[in-house]
């Protein structure tokens, strides 16, 4: 519990407060304060969402997961999608209030170059950090997150006995209009909670764990931002804070002297660092968990072995950041955030009504849980309505580019780790090949085998030059989950070995693949597309029924590659080899195929044309 709460308040209490206090004391004035209370009160409700659904779907991947488990993809990939982007923003705000904090004790000519250079300095320093393992990262952010809550402590306490109440007139300067100004702005500061079901599986008893070290985050949070923003607007006139880049080392100034300015300094830092190393480390868990269901590049999905973390997920967080640091201001980063976040936690109620709907739960306490989606759902969508019309512009070109990447690559790769998984044999590594150079076997019946791999090397130019795939299919029911169907294949395995064997006695490379599927013509057809085969290489069925002649259908309706089907007799040592001139679509892959088996047994190519009775010379 402890350490989850800790992940938690370090996302919370970071540059929210040290640097957008600034910001929201620009839009509201002195009722800065009232602002984060008010962003504190609606955010409760998403908080109450989010440990109901953490409770029901205690998995890796936060929203996003909630949503897969859910919804229809499309709503899932758009809430991941929206979350990463958002978290992604966050960090490099993160990122840059430290720098903003760290380079308030250089000269101001510093700030112009330096400010850039620290923020990614940082973002690649958290990075590399956790890539080598997660042990350390946990430790230091143990120490930054409640070292930086004493500073804040302190701060507030010293503050207190500098307090002038005369910096409260007027409250409400720009009117409420002023306040919801403000709850746009600082809104990411409030969603630090999530990162805690980003990382579900790694947190001990998640059920219980999860909901409470949010409830728990969230509440210390809360206190101390209003705590923070009353002591501030009370030492420092609210226009002075809205033209600091570091505002709280203004009022640490004002109520502690020069000592008191390098404190908070040192605060600032350590609570831009905690809250970047959180967001850093669970969001990585969020694009692994998007990577592993086959929407974003299969790489990312993997945990790398050594360090036992999601190393190429923590990469891909860190190089987005940086990239999001080089890229805009900090005023355009928040704005971009806060959409993110706020639409990605509108599927979210909806996923939360669903999973009511299918328990059907009863009583009081049912009830009440009943009502929080609907209020976190209103709740948001108040909190959308306080965003300006570039915050909504600069948040819609980004959720574009997601619908994009979605109906362009993520859906059918989703489609397919639906409908079934492989399972790849070869111990090594394929080599890189070009797309035709890879030709796809898919091995059922032991006596078709030597045939089928005659028919691949005759497409081989020269030994070597090409790797073949060898596939088998294994049928599992909707009853049965592919692991468990995988588990009880051992025929086709022995299946695939002897396959293998027998590849390798026509010395042709290849690459055994083991795929459960729900449809063994789509185990085919999605097994080409994965082991990115330009040619089907597969035998006829013996038997008519419809059955079969649908399957062999189905296969060449959907299959984007070459397909070739070989019905066997016996023995296949083909001498007299006749080609069809009739169909103009596949001559050049019918006489590629004549050739190379006359050349391998030294037969003869006939070419049949059938023509009319009456045919002209033309013909």
């Amino acid at each position: 519990l402890l350490g989850a709460t800790t992940l938690g308040v370090g996302a919370l209490m970071g540059a929210g407060i040290y640097v957008l206090i600034g910001l929201a004391a620009e839009k509201a004035g002195p009722g800065a304060w009232l602002a984060y209370l008010v962003c504190g009160l609606l955010s409760m409700l998403s908080v109450a969402m989010f440990a109901e659904l953490s409770r029901r779907v205690p998995i890796t991947g936060g929203g996003y997961a909630y949503a897969y488990k859910t919804l229809d993809s499309f709503y899932a990939f758009m809430t991941g999608w929206l979350l990463a982007l958002g978290s992604i923003l966050a960090c490099a705000m993160y990122a840059t209030g430290l720098a903003f904090y760290l380079t308030s004790v250089f000269p101001a000519g510093f700030l112009e170059y330096g400010t850039i250079l620290i923020a990614v300095g940082a973002v690649t320093g958290f990075t590399i950090l956790n890539s080598v393992g997660a042990k350390g990262g946990n430790k230091v952010q143990f120490v930054f997150t409640w070292g930086n809550l004493l500073v804040l402590g302190v701060l507030i306490t010293a503050g207190l006995f500098k307090a002038d109440t005369a910096n409260m007139a007027p409250m409400l300067p720009n009117g409420w209009s002023g306040v919801g100004g403000a709850v746009s702005l600082i809104y990411v500061s409030f969603f630090g909670y999530q990162l805690i079901a980003n990382n579900a599986e790694e947190i001990v008893d998640s059920k219980k764990t999860v909901p409470r070290a949010m409830f728990l985050a969230m509440v210390v949070s809360l206190c101390f931002y209003v705590a923070i923003a009353v002591v501030a607007v009370l030492v420092v006139p609210w226009k002075e804070l809205a033209e600091s880049r570091a505002p709280l080392a203004v009022v640490a100034k004002a109520g502690m002297g020069q000592t008191g300015w390098i404190f908070i300094v040192v605060g600032g830092v350590l609570a831009s660092a905690a809250a970047l190393n959180s967001t850093i480390i669970s969001q990585a868990r969020q694009i692994f968990a998007m990577g592993r269901d086959r929407f974003l590049p299969t790489m990312l999905g993997r945990i790398h072995q050594p360090s036992l973390t999601p190393r190429a997920a923590l990469l891909a967080c860190g190089l987005a950041t940086v990239l999001a640091i080089l890229s805009g201001e900090l005023s355009i980063i928040v704005k971009a955030a806060n959409f993110c976040f706020l639409v990605s936690m509108l599927p979210l109620s909806v996923a939360l009504i669903r999973l009511h709907k299918a328990t059907r739960e009863s009583g009081p306490a049912s009830k009440i849980k009943r009502i929080i989606p609907y209020a976190a759902m209103v709740a948001n969508v108040l909190l959308l309505l306080t965003l300006d019309i570039y915050s909504i512009m600069i948040g819609l070109q980004l959720a574009g580019i997601g619908c994009l990447l979605y109906f362009f690559y993520s859906r059918k790769r989703e489609i397919r780790s639906r409908s079934g998984m492989s399972l790849i044999l070869s111990e090594t590594q394929p080599p890189v090949l070009d797309f035709s150079n890879r030709i796809l076997v898919p091995v059922a019946n032991p006596r078709n085998q030597a045939a089928l791999f005659t028919m691949a090397q005759a497409f081989i130019p020269e030994a070597g030059s090409t790797e073949v795939v060898v596939l088998t299919v294994v049928a599992a029911s909707f009853q049965m989950d592919f692991h468990t169907a995988l588990s009880l294949s051992e025929a086709s395995v022995e299946l695939l070995e002897a396959s293998a064997s027998s590849a390798e006695e026509h010395k042709i490379p290849v690459r055994p693949v083991v795929r459960v599927s729900r449809s063994i013509y789509k185990g085919i057809v999605h097994a080409a597309e994965e082991e990115g085969c330009g040619l089907i290489v597969m035998g006829y069925p013996q038997d008519q029924s419809p059955k079969s002649v649908a399957f062999v259908q189905s296969v060449l309706n959907r299959a984007r590659a070459d397909v070739v089907l070989l019905k066997s007799h016996g023995d296949f040592a083909p001498k007299k080899i006749a080609v069809s001139l009739t169909s103009q679509l596949n001559l050049r892959l019918m006489v590629k195929l004549a050739g190379g088996l006359a050349d391998r047994f030294g037969g003869e190519i006939t070419f049949l044309n059938i023509l009319p009775e009456n045919y002209t010379r033309e013909q």
